[in-house]
């Protein structure tokens, strides 16, 4: 099979340099991907993330003169308010890149009432500032938070904003007198912004040293730009991808070292809802497998790896026996830890040419709208929830293996079981779910993936949606406790609180998924059963 890939990839190679696909789409040339005329337009304006490294030069200074005033005001933590593409690279600065004399930096992406509070918790130990991030400026789960952050911190001097010129927050912020507006490029979409003001604002205040991480990203485009593809990391690893998915293996396993382990999940929202549309889709996957041998060949058998760590954490063994059971597998090894900068180009290239050579708009998420016009329609009454096609509740998320039992049975190795957790994303509970993945993987054949709530529904479930007609969705709710247990906290302005919200949420993404007719499953952890 890895010959079918090698041959599939190098046919790729050769389309894309009998297209000048590489040069057409530095031109920004959209017919690479759509005859569409209107889709073209919208295409052209979300290219901008390979021209942004000399506009984001000019705003060094700046961002420089912010770290120095937020340290002598003592400001002492960051946390960064945002969903998609505005968190989950502030995430992995926060676990992997925070310099020397730079602030932690933590993100908030829940709307669960147990996560805020703890957030909140979190926040009352020192001087934070906030960060509050959205392209759109209207972005439901990061205005809402917003607002209860600032009933507690009634002061504009706690608060940032970084959001496109004209938009909804923008004028939030002046009206509410934050510290200071960064205004990024509109041409550049969330999941393709890490390497902009969403990316670099966060950056600055955790003291990483922006020219030497704007020189990395530079470097990297150069190369992404050269049209001899054997010299292009890009071309080379999204032609990879694409011929993978075309001979059947669409699971992108991620062998990641312990030291940018981080790094998973934005690589899993940015390729998950780049091509999980028109019925395609490689689905990321992060996470061991433990077994060896003829069980895990079979778990493997539609997958690649990709295997991604430094020199001083070679942690390989997974890529290794990969390799040893002939999974078509590429493998990189960074000089050290601050190269992700120069990750986060060689995968958005990589994706654009992926998206290109599966024959789809890799820039936009046509069915991520179905799930929020979803909640929007619970929270106002005018849609009522739909029923799983089985509803069960447990005492302990250990119990679920035994309690899936039949369903796990049936799934085949081309299928995915996606647990969708809508509980706090803290540690405790990771920790939890990685040992829930793990029970559930080592039962079927059969990919098996765990994802929290909200955050999935701004990046995987564009996939779950869009991407191909396989799949059976779990959903695994502590909602018994909100209001009981767990207090509910308002939201300033609205006539429901998170309680209202997260429940909607999940309802919503039910009804998003049961309009496709795909399989749900709902599991409710009983009261205080929230331990594994």
């Amino acid at each position: 099979m890895a010959n079918a890939v090698d041959e599939r990839m190098n046919e790729h190679l050769q389309r894309l340099k009998a297209e000048h696909a590489i040069a057409r789409l530095w031109q920004r040339d959209a017919s690479l991907f759509s005859a569409d005329i209107t889709v073209q337009k919208a295409i052209r304006d979300r290219l901008g993330w390979l021209f942004h490294v000399d506009a984001m030069r000019t705003q060094v200074e700046r961002l420089a003169v912010l770290a120095r005033v937020t340290s002598r005001l003592n400001y002492d933590r960051v946390l960064v308010v945002g969903m998609g593409g505005s968190s989950l690279w502030p995430e992995v600065l926060g676990k992997h890149l925070k310099g020397k004399r730079g602030l932690p930096v933590r993100i908030l992406d829940s709307t669960h009432p147990e996560a805020i509070a703890e957030t909140i918790a979190w926040g009352k130990q020192g001087q934070p500032l906030f960060v509050i991030a959205t392209k759109s400026g209207g972005t439901i789960e990061t205005i809402s938070l917003y607002r209860a952050l600032r009933q507690i911190w009634n002061n504009g001097a706690h608060f940032l904003a970084i959001t496109d010129p004209g938009s909804g927050l923008e004028t939030l912020a002046r009206t509410d007198g934050f510290r200071d507006i960064f205004l990024n490029p509109p041409d550049i979409g969330g999941r393709f912004s890490a390497g902009t003001l969403f990316g670099l604002v966060p950056a600055a205040l955790a003291g990483i040293v922006l020219h030497d991480a704007l020189d990395r990203m530079a470097d990297v485009l150069e190369s992404c730009h050269d049209e001899d593809l054997l010299a292009n990391p890009g071309a080379q690893l999204g032609a990879f991808l694409a011929a993978a998915h075309d001979v059947g293996r669409w699971q992108l396993r991620l062998a990641l070292g312990p030291d940018v382990q981080g790094f998973g999940a934005w690589i899993e929202q940015l390729v998950a809802e780049s091509t999980g549309k028109l019925g395609l889709g490689v689905l990321p996957m992060t996470g061991e497998l433990p077994e060896s041998g003829p069980a895990l060949a079979q778990k493997l058998e539609h997958a690649v790896v990709v295997g991604l760590t430094t020199f001083a954490a070679p942690d390989q063994d997974f890529l290794a026996r990969a390799i040893d059971m002939d999974v078509p597998s590429q493998a990189f090894v960074l000089p050290e830890v601050a190269d992700l900068w120069t990750e986060v180009v060689r995968w958005e290239m990589a994706t654009a040419v992926c998206g290109l050579l599966l024959g789809l708009n890799p820039f936009d998420e046509p069915n991520v709208a179905a799930a929020k016009a979803a909640t929007a329609g619970l929270l106002d009454g005018t849609l009522k929830p739909v029923a799983a096609d089985r509803s069960l509740a447990v005492k302990s998320l250990a119990a679920i293996p035994d309690e899936l039992a039949a369903e796990l049975a049936a799934l085949q190795a081309d299928d995915y079981l996606a647990v969708l957790a809508w509980l706090p994303g803290n540690q405790a509970n990771q920790q939890r779910l990685e040992k829930l993945r793990l029970a559930l993987q080592a039962r079927t054949a059969a990919a098996v993936v765990v994802q929290i709530g909200p955050r999935y529904l701004h990046s995987t479930g564009q996939f779950h949606k869009g991407g191909p007609a396989r799949g059976l969705f779990v959903f695994v709710d502590d909602f018994k406790r909100l209001g009981g247990a767990v207090a509910d906290i308002a939201i300033p302005g609205q006539t429901f609180g998170f309680s209202q919200l997260i429940h909607a949420q999940a309802d919503g993404d039910v009804v998003a998924l049961k309009s496709r007719g795909k399989p749900v499953v709902r599991i409710r952890l009983e009261l205080g059963s929230a331990k594994a």
